[in-house]
């Protein structure tokens, strides 16, 4: 009777919005010569969202995607100690793949919250595959990072932490069932996806290491890891952060709003679940509720105000796009990084005094100790209007490490915000063609002096 019921609620509510809302248009966006979505939740959504689509990548999978740009991808899998599989999607260039074999550079690139591996695939219509001339790349300039590094000599594996819609599987826990399966934050991510999937890399490739790109919450989990296991980076030729989060206590905008009372633990104590239900249902509308004349100038400026304004490199347009591609984390992990905020440095999960001192020996959680973090081949890139990120806590990272990142960038855009390696129009010049010139020059094995 319940599940009836949510579907009824479902469908009268979309059809309710979509009628008052929504100017009356159709179309004129076909979807024509790609695969058939391969993640079940993006494809319910495109049946919701292709009548009102205005741009191809609303709602995509991260293979559609990948074939939209004229590339072949792979699907691949990796189940970590504690039971999760975790999907990759790995992006075949033919060209690449022909001139340089597999010599080509693996990068892994991990997505923030709440989105996935289609995070870095959706700023713009370009970014197609490029011909290689005489054994040499072609000078792509996409704004999409994916497709910018999928031209060139690189290797490039799209991540997919667990608990979005492409990481729900599980050994044993069915997450429509087991309330465990969502009992997870972003130190399970650290301590058992990301070194899952290097180490499946690795042994996949065949090179002794990898380059780490994390962006936002990728930003967190390296950085954690690295805190408790600093010998992890010998298998890193670069560990690239971009937006780092190590320190979260004073955000900017919206975020800086938000409650982080100790009454929300006992939210989580009752439901343990994904932060996003009927995500769907949720992402078909708000793409196209934010695409009307009504409603995209209010959604630009909420977008502004959670993620710091930029208002002359993300257009309103480029919206719709990120709406329709927002994933699934779990409940447990949105309250830790509002714990986080309060804390400022970031610390274990809060479970309480009695809990914690059961399960750390101490009343207050304890922090991550980043100090610990190697800087022989760590590379910073922040922004100087980050609201999720803003220059002061990067300032507090950089205090506490033992000595100079290898490399530290400071996005010379003065109003460079959280999401723009994602959505700016300058994105390649500012952001992607720092991050190739970074990795050719420092990407190989790079003597490490302890």
């Amino acid at each position: 009777m319940v599940p009836m019921l949510l579907k009824f609620i479902q469908f009268n509510i979309s059809s309710l919005l979509l009628n008052v809302f929504i100017y009356p248009s159709v179309s004129s966006v076909i979807i024509e010569n790609l695969p058939p979505p391969e993640n079940p939740f993006f494809a319910k959504e495109q049946k919701l969202l292709n009548p009102f689509r205005t741009t191809l990548n609303q709602a995509l999978t991260c293979g559609q995607l990948i074939a939209s740009r004229g590339f072949q991808f792979e699907r691949h899998f990796v189940t970590t100690v504690d039971g999760y599989i975790l999907q990759f999607q790995r992006i075949i260039n033919p060209y690449a793949k022909a001139a340089r074999g597999r010599s080509l550079k693996p990068i892994l690139v991990i997505h923030g919250a709440p989105t996935s591996c289609s995070s870095f695939m959706i700023n713009g219509p370009g970014g197609h595959i490029q011909e290689w001339i005489n054994g040499n790349p072609p000078n792509d300039t996409s704004k999409s990072l994916a497709f910018a590094l999928a031209n060139r000599e690189f290797d490039v594996w799209l991540g997919n932490n667990r608990g979005t819609t492409y990481s729900l599987n599980h050994t044993s826990l069915n997450p429509y069932k087991d309330r465990q399966f969502w009992d997870f934050t972003f130190v399970d991510m650290a301590m058992y996806d990301i070194p899952a999937m290097v180490d499946y890399m690795i042994q996949e490739t065949g090179h002794e290491k990898i380059v780490w790109i994390g962006y936002s919450q990728g930003a967190i989990l390296m950085p954690v890891l690295l805190a408790k296991y600093p010998e992890f980076a010998h298998k890193l030729d670069l560990n690239i952060n971009v937006a780092p989060i190590a320190f979260y206590g004073d955000p900017n905008g919206i975020a800086n709003l938000v409650p982080r009372a100790r009454f929300l633990l006992k939210i989580a104590s009752i439901y343990q679940g994904p932060v996003i239900p009927f995500l769907p249902v949720l992402d078909a509308i708000t793409s196209i509720l934010c695409t009307s004349n009504i409603l995209n100038p209010i959604c630009f400026e909420i977008y502004n105000y959670l993620f710091g304004p930029d208002r002359p490199m993300v257009s309103r347009d480029q919206i719709k796009e990120l709406l329709s591609q927002v994933d699934q984390t779990s409940f447990k992990n949105a309250l830790h990084v509002l714990q986080s905020i309060n804390f400022d440095q970031i610390r274990e999960y809060d479970y309480g005094p009695l809990k914690n001192l059961q399960l750390y020996g101490s009343i207050e959680p304890p922090v991550f100790p980043f100090e610990n973090i190697p800087t022989y081949n760590l590379v910073l890139i922040s922004g100087l209007n980050d609201y999720l990120a803003p220059p002061k806590n990067v300032q507090k990272l950089r205090n506490i490490l033992r000595g100079p990142p290898l490399v530290d960038y400071v996005v010379p855009w003065p109003l460079w915000s959280h999401t723009d390696i994602l959505l700016a129009d300058e994105a390649f010049y500012l952001m992607h063609n720092v991050i190739i010139e970074i990795i050719r020059k420092y990407g190989e094995d790079i003597e490490v002096s302890l």
